[in-house]
């Protein structure tokens, strides 16, 4: 995904979504507190959720590591 404005209101971009994502934010709520700022319209949140579903989905089909116990 090219870089792109994603909330205007607040000028966070995929880059700062995906920031927020991947420390654990799990709502648009939580992407914008991630950067020290709250909804104001709301028009990206459609697209906020989108990200954070995307990530989710990358997570579970990631091929994990398995470490044998002794």
């Amino acid at each position: 995904m090219a870089l792109m404005i994603v909330c205007v209101c607040r000028g966070l971009n995929t880059t700062k979504v995906k920031d927020a994502v991947a420390a654990g934010a799990k709502s648009p709520a939580q992407v914008h507190a991630h950067h020290g700022a709250t909804i104001n319209c709301g028009k990206c949140c459609e697209t906020v959720c989108g990200m954070i579903r995307e990530h989710r989905e990358q997570v579970a089909c990631a091929p994990r590591m398995l470490i044998a116990a002794e």
